[in-house]
Protein backbone atom coordinates (compact mmCIF):
# COMPACT_ATOMS: atom_id res chain seq x y z
CA UNK A 1 0.00 0.00 0.00
CA UNK A 2 1.44 3.58 -0.95
CA UNK A 3 0.67 6.88 0.13
CA UNK A 4 0.66 9.99 -2.08
CA UNK A 5 3.10 11.84 -1.95
CA UNK A 6 2.32 14.78 -4.89
CA UNK A 7 -0.84 16.10 -1.95
CA UNK A 8 -0.40 18.93 0.77
CA UNK A 9 -2.14 16.37 2.84
CA UNK A 10 0.93 15.18 5.45
CA UNK A 11 2.31 11.40 4.94
CA UNK A 12 1.37 10.59 8.75
CA UNK A 13 -2.33 12.04 8.32
CA UNK A 14 -3.33 9.86 5.58
CA UNK A 15 -1.18 6.79 7.37
CA UNK A 16 -3.61 7.68 10.26
CA UNK A 17 -6.81 7.63 7.57
CA UNK A 18 -5.48 4.34 5.98
CA UNK A 19 -4.97 2.47 9.62
CA UNK A 20 -8.24 3.50 10.56
CA UNK A 21 -10.14 2.42 7.19
CA UNK A 22 -8.01 -0.26 6.28
CA UNK A 23 -6.61 -2.13 9.67
CA UNK A 24 -8.82 -1.22 12.30
CA UNK A 25 -12.33 -1.47 11.27
CA UNK A 26 -10.84 -5.43 10.16
CA UNK A 27 -9.50 -5.89 13.56
CA UNK A 28 -11.97 -7.14 16.66
CA UNK A 29 -11.77 -4.74 19.53
CA UNK A 30 -8.14 -6.26 21.88
CA UNK A 31 -6.46 -7.53 18.35
CA UNK A 32 -2.95 -6.31 17.87
CA UNK A 33 -1.72 -4.03 15.44
CA UNK A 34 1.13 -4.73 13.32
CA UNK A 35 4.29 -3.81 14.35
CA UNK A 36 5.97 -0.19 13.35
CA UNK A 37 8.69 -2.39 11.09
CA UNK A 38 5.29 -4.36 9.03
CA UNK A 39 3.67 -0.94 8.78
CA UNK A 40 6.75 0.97 7.34
CA UNK A 41 7.05 -1.93 4.87
CA UNK A 42 3.35 -2.27 3.87
CA UNK A 43 2.87 1.79 3.15
CA UNK A 44 6.69 2.25 2.31
CA UNK A 45 7.23 4.78 4.88
CA UNK A 46 9.73 6.02 7.78
CA UNK A 47 9.48 4.75 10.89
CA UNK A 48 8.44 8.11 12.18
CA UNK A 49 5.85 8.77 9.87
CA UNK A 50 4.40 5.44 11.69
CA UNK A 51 4.86 6.66 15.01
CA UNK A 52 3.12 10.52 14.21
CA UNK A 53 0.07 8.41 12.94
CA UNK A 54 -0.31 6.21 15.98
CA UNK A 55 0.94 9.01 18.60
CA UNK A 56 -2.39 10.24 16.76
CA UNK A 57 -5.04 7.08 16.92
CA UNK A 58 -3.81 6.95 20.50
CA UNK A 59 -4.05 9.96 21.67
CA UNK A 60 -8.09 9.43 20.23
CA UNK A 61 -8.11 6.21 21.84
CA UNK A 62 -8.56 4.37 18.78
CA UNK A 63 -5.41 1.92 19.83
CA UNK A 64 -3.64 1.88 23.05
CA UNK A 65 -0.37 0.15 24.01
CA UNK A 66 1.41 -1.84 26.41
CA UNK A 67 5.29 -1.96 27.09
CA UNK A 68 6.71 -4.91 26.18
CA UNK A 69 3.42 -6.50 24.74
CA UNK A 70 2.43 -4.21 21.70
CA UNK A 71 -0.08 -2.11 20.28
CA UNK A 72 -3.70 -2.99 20.69
CA UNK A 73 -7.59 -2.20 19.35
CA UNK A 74 -9.18 -0.65 21.60
CA UNK A 75 -11.38 -3.34 23.60
CA UNK A 76 -14.35 -0.37 23.68
CA UNK A 77 -16.74 -0.09 20.84
CA UNK A 78 -17.17 3.76 21.14
CA UNK A 79 -15.29 6.29 19.19
CA UNK A 80 -14.78 8.54 22.26
CA UNK A 81 -13.03 5.71 24.89
CA UNK A 82 -12.00 7.00 28.09
CA UNK A 83 -8.56 7.64 29.44
CA UNK A 84 -6.43 7.36 32.00
CA UNK A 85 -3.59 9.86 31.69
CA UNK A 86 -0.58 9.66 34.10
CA UNK A 87 0.66 13.14 34.54
CA UNK A 88 4.15 13.71 35.37
CA UNK A 89 6.99 16.80 35.49
CA UNK A 90 8.45 15.30 32.25
CA UNK A 91 7.59 12.93 30.08
CA UNK A 92 12.26 11.88 30.60
CA UNK A 93 10.90 10.65 33.49
CA UNK A 94 9.29 7.75 32.34
CA UNK A 95 12.18 6.14 32.11
CA UNK A 96 12.98 6.76 35.91
CA UNK A 97 14.54 3.98 38.28
CA UNK A 98 11.08 2.18 39.74
CA UNK A 99 9.04 4.53 37.09
CA UNK A 100 8.21 1.49 34.54
CA UNK A 101 7.20 -0.41 37.25
CA UNK A 102 4.53 2.40 38.24
CA UNK A 103 3.52 3.07 34.88
CA UNK A 104 3.03 -0.78 34.22
CA UNK A 105 0.36 -1.49 37.10
CA UNK A 106 -1.67 1.69 35.66
CA UNK A 107 -1.36 0.26 32.11
CA UNK A 108 -2.49 -2.93 33.56
CA UNK A 109 -5.85 -1.59 35.45
CA UNK A 110 -6.60 0.64 32.82
CA UNK A 111 -6.99 -2.11 30.21
CA UNK A 112 -8.57 -4.54 32.27
CA UNK A 113 -11.48 -1.96 33.38
CA UNK A 114 -11.34 -0.47 29.75
CA UNK A 115 -10.14 2.78 29.49
CA UNK A 116 -7.43 3.89 27.19
CA UNK A 117 -4.26 5.01 29.40
CA UNK A 118 -1.94 7.35 28.62
CA UNK A 119 1.23 9.11 30.01
CA UNK A 120 2.45 12.47 29.87
CA UNK A 121 4.82 15.22 30.80
CA UNK A 122 4.67 19.04 30.76
CA UNK A 123 7.24 21.53 30.75
CA UNK A 124 7.21 23.80 33.61
CA UNK A 125 9.84 26.65 31.77
CA UNK A 126 6.81 27.61 29.87
CA UNK A 127 6.04 29.53 32.74
CA UNK A 128 2.81 29.26 35.60
CA UNK A 129 0.15 28.23 32.97
CA UNK A 130 2.54 25.37 31.75
CA UNK A 131 0.90 22.84 33.70
CA UNK A 132 -2.77 24.30 33.03
CA UNK A 133 -2.32 24.64 29.20
CA UNK A 134 -1.05 21.16 29.54
CA UNK A 135 -3.54 19.45 31.44
CA UNK A 136 -6.77 20.97 30.89
CA UNK A 137 -6.91 19.94 26.89
CA UNK A 138 -10.54 18.45 26.49
CA UNK A 139 -10.48 14.92 27.36
CA UNK A 140 -13.16 12.08 28.13
CA UNK A 141 -11.17 10.83 31.12
CA UNK A 142 -9.74 11.84 33.95
CA UNK A 143 -5.59 12.26 35.15
CA UNK A 144 -3.63 10.82 37.63
CA UNK A 145 -1.25 13.64 38.73
CA UNK A 146 2.43 13.07 40.17
CA UNK A 147 3.48 16.52 39.78
CA UNK A 148 4.72 18.14 43.60
CA UNK A 149 5.11 21.89 41.54
CA UNK A 150 1.96 22.49 41.18
CA UNK A 151 0.70 25.52 42.36
CA UNK A 152 -2.70 27.09 44.31
CA UNK A 153 -3.88 28.45 40.87
CA UNK A 154 -3.50 24.82 39.14
CA UNK A 155 -5.29 23.49 42.06
CA UNK A 156 -8.12 26.40 41.85
CA UNK A 157 -8.21 25.79 38.27
CA UNK A 158 -8.92 21.86 38.52
CA UNK A 159 -11.52 22.20 41.06
CA UNK A 160 -13.04 24.79 39.01
CA UNK A 161 -13.60 22.66 35.82
CA UNK A 162 -14.17 19.75 38.23
CA UNK A 163 -11.51 17.58 36.42
CA UNK A 164 -11.32 14.11 37.66
CA UNK A 165 -8.29 13.78 39.56
CA UNK A 166 -6.22 11.77 41.75
CA UNK A 167 -3.17 12.88 43.26
CA UNK A 168 0.05 11.13 44.03
CA UNK A 169 1.75 14.24 45.52
CA UNK A 170 -0.87 16.28 47.02
CA UNK A 171 -3.37 15.76 50.13
CA UNK A 172 -6.20 16.88 47.80
CA UNK A 173 -9.71 15.68 46.99
CA UNK A 174 -9.07 11.89 45.84
CA UNK A 175 -5.28 10.79 46.45
CA UNK A 176 -2.91 7.96 46.55
CA UNK A 177 0.22 8.28 48.59
CA UNK A 178 3.37 6.60 50.82
CA UNK A 179 4.31 9.52 52.96
CA UNK A 180 7.78 10.27 53.13
CA UNK A 181 7.75 11.75 56.63
CA UNK A 182 7.33 8.31 57.36
CA UNK A 183 10.30 7.67 55.16
CA UNK A 184 12.11 9.57 56.83
CA UNK A 185 11.28 8.21 60.50
CA UNK A 186 12.33 4.78 58.83
CA UNK A 187 15.91 5.80 57.94
CA UNK A 188 16.64 7.40 61.02
CA UNK A 189 15.53 4.33 63.11
CA UNK A 190 17.69 2.35 60.50
CA UNK A 191 21.12 4.85 61.85
CA UNK A 192 20.18 4.15 65.46
CA UNK A 193 20.27 0.32 65.07
CA UNK A 194 23.74 0.80 63.44
CA UNK A 195 24.61 2.93 66.20
CA UNK A 196 26.62 5.50 63.95
CA UNK A 197 28.72 8.36 65.06
CA UNK A 198 29.02 10.14 61.85
CA UNK A 199 26.52 10.36 58.91
CA UNK A 200 26.05 11.96 55.84
CA UNK A 201 22.63 13.03 54.56
CA UNK A 202 22.17 13.82 50.74
CA UNK A 203 18.57 15.00 49.85
CA UNK A 204 17.22 16.36 46.76
CA UNK A 205 15.53 20.08 46.62
CA UNK A 206 13.46 20.29 50.13
CA UNK A 207 11.67 22.89 47.72
CA UNK A 208 9.45 20.00 46.73
CA UNK A 209 7.03 18.76 49.44
CA UNK A 210 8.15 15.23 49.20
CA UNK A 211 11.85 16.04 50.14
CA UNK A 212 10.58 18.51 52.60
CA UNK A 213 8.65 15.90 54.27
CA UNK A 214 11.38 13.55 54.50
CA UNK A 215 13.88 15.67 55.76
CA UNK A 216 11.69 17.17 58.59
CA UNK A 217 11.00 13.68 59.43
CA UNK A 218 14.20 12.72 59.92
CA UNK A 219 15.72 15.17 61.31
CA UNK A 220 13.33 14.93 64.11
CA UNK A 221 13.76 11.31 64.95
CA UNK A 222 17.26 11.73 64.45
CA UNK A 223 19.90 10.79 66.85
CA UNK A 224 21.03 14.45 67.94
CA UNK A 225 24.61 12.67 69.71
CA UNK A 226 25.95 11.80 65.95
CA UNK A 227 27.24 13.86 64.10
CA UNK A 228 25.11 14.74 60.98
CA UNK A 229 26.47 16.62 57.68
CA UNK A 230 23.58 17.46 55.07
CA UNK A 231 23.59 18.14 51.39
CA UNK A 232 21.39 19.08 48.39
CA UNK A 233 21.61 17.57 45.83
CA UNK A 234 19.91 17.83 42.24
CA UNK A 235 18.40 14.13 41.06
CA UNK A 236 21.60 12.65 39.75
CA UNK A 237 23.76 9.58 39.85
CA UNK A 238 27.31 11.79 39.08
CA UNK A 239 26.32 14.81 41.57
CA UNK A 240 25.73 12.01 45.07
CA UNK A 241 29.48 10.48 43.40
CA UNK A 242 30.86 13.82 43.47
CA UNK A 243 29.39 14.83 46.88
CA UNK A 244 31.08 11.48 48.70
CA UNK A 245 33.97 12.11 47.13
CA UNK A 246 34.56 15.68 48.09
CA UNK A 247 34.28 13.97 51.88
CA UNK A 248 36.76 11.68 51.03
CA UNK A 249 39.27 14.00 49.76
CA UNK A 250 38.52 15.86 53.30
CA UNK A 251 39.52 13.11 54.89
CA UNK A 252 36.23 12.55 56.81
CA UNK A 253 34.81 9.08 55.46
CA UNK A 254 31.12 8.77 57.16
CA UNK A 255 30.18 5.86 59.00
CA UNK A 256 26.78 5.79 56.91
CA UNK A 257 25.30 7.37 54.07
CA UNK A 258 21.53 7.84 54.15
CA UNK A 259 20.04 9.33 50.54
CA UNK A 260 16.41 10.53 50.02
CA UNK A 261 16.72 8.26 46.66
CA UNK A 262 17.73 5.38 45.24
CA UNK A 263 19.77 7.50 42.37
CA UNK A 264 21.68 8.97 44.86
CA UNK A 265 22.52 5.79 46.43
CA UNK A 266 23.69 4.89 43.73
CA UNK A 267 25.92 7.12 43.18
CA UNK A 268 27.40 6.87 46.90
CA UNK A 269 27.86 3.04 45.90
CA UNK A 270 29.98 3.37 42.70
CA UNK A 271 32.43 5.11 44.72
CA UNK A 272 32.50 3.39 47.71
CA UNK A 273 33.02 0.36 45.09
CA UNK A 274 35.59 2.14 43.35
CA UNK A 275 37.67 3.10 46.45
CA UNK A 276 37.29 -1.06 47.93
CA UNK A 277 35.20 0.61 51.00
CA UNK A 278 31.99 -1.47 50.11
CA UNK A 279 30.98 -3.72 53.88
CA UNK A 280 32.71 -0.34 55.44
CA UNK A 281 29.69 2.40 55.05
CA UNK A 282 26.43 1.46 55.41
CA UNK A 283 24.23 2.68 52.53
CA UNK A 284 20.54 3.52 52.31
CA UNK A 285 18.56 4.80 49.85
CA UNK A 286 14.82 6.08 49.37
CA UNK A 287 12.34 4.26 46.55
CA UNK A 288 13.81 0.35 46.79
CA UNK A 289 13.65 0.46 43.06
CA UNK A 290 15.98 -2.05 40.67
CA UNK A 291 19.27 0.08 41.76
CA UNK A 292 19.04 -1.16 45.41
CA UNK A 293 18.51 -4.78 44.36
CA UNK A 294 21.30 -5.34 41.88
CA UNK A 295 23.80 -2.93 43.90
CA UNK A 296 22.85 -4.59 47.29
CA UNK A 297 22.44 -1.39 49.52
CA UNK A 298 19.54 -1.17 52.15
CA UNK A 299 16.52 1.36 50.81
CA UNK A 300 12.82 2.25 51.89
CA UNK A 301 10.53 0.74 49.85
CA UNK A 302 7.68 3.22 48.80
CA UNK A 303 5.51 0.46 47.27
CA UNK A 304 5.41 2.49 44.09
CA UNK A 305 3.93 -0.16 42.23
CA UNK A 306 1.30 -0.81 44.67
CA UNK A 307 0.37 2.99 44.96
CA UNK A 308 0.19 3.31 41.63
CA UNK A 309 -2.32 0.47 40.84
CA UNK A 310 -4.62 1.90 43.73
CA UNK A 311 -4.10 5.35 41.61
CA UNK A 312 -5.80 4.07 38.85
CA UNK A 313 -8.03 1.85 40.45
CA UNK A 314 -9.35 4.67 42.28
CA UNK A 315 -9.79 7.22 38.96
CA UNK A 316 -11.24 4.29 37.09
CA UNK A 317 -14.03 3.93 40.28
CA UNK A 318 -14.25 8.17 40.30
CA UNK A 319 -14.94 8.43 36.77
CA UNK A 320 -17.77 5.12 37.27
CA UNK A 321 -19.42 7.20 40.29
CA UNK A 322 -17.88 4.02 42.33
CA UNK A 323 -15.51 6.14 44.99
CA UNK A 324 -16.30 7.18 48.19
CA UNK A 325 -16.85 10.91 48.46
CA UNK A 326 -14.27 13.39 48.48
CA UNK A 327 -11.86 14.05 50.39
CA UNK A 328 -10.67 10.21 50.36
CA UNK A 329 -7.12 9.32 50.64
CA UNK A 330 -5.72 6.23 50.39
CA UNK A 331 -1.98 5.45 52.58
CA UNK A 332 0.25 3.02 51.74
CA UNK A 333 2.50 3.04 54.45
CA UNK A 334 6.59 2.77 53.75
CA UNK A 335 9.29 -0.30 54.77
CA UNK A 336 12.45 -1.29 55.38
CA UNK A 337 14.36 -3.29 53.04
CA UNK A 338 17.59 -4.03 54.46
CA UNK A 339 20.87 -5.10 52.78
CA UNK A 340 24.24 -5.04 53.24
CA UNK A 341 27.18 -4.15 50.78
CA UNK A 342 29.64 -6.88 50.52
Amino acid sequence: MALYRDTPLPLYFQLMLELREKVLKKLEPGAVIPSERELCERFRVSRITVRKATEELTAGGEIYKIHGKGTFKTRNPESSVRTLTYVIYDIAMAAYPGRERAIRAMTEVAERRGYHFVVRGFNAASGNAGFRDFAFRENNGGCIISVQELTPEDIAEIRRRRIPCVFMNQSEGYCVCAPFSAAGRLAAEWLKRWRVRSTALFVPSPDLPDNRAYLESFRKAFDSEASLAIRELPYQREAASAALESFLAAGRLPEALVCADDLLAAGCSDVLARCGLRGKVSLCGLGNTCLAGELGFSSIDLHSEECARAAAELLADVLEGKAPPAPHSIVIQPELRERTLQ
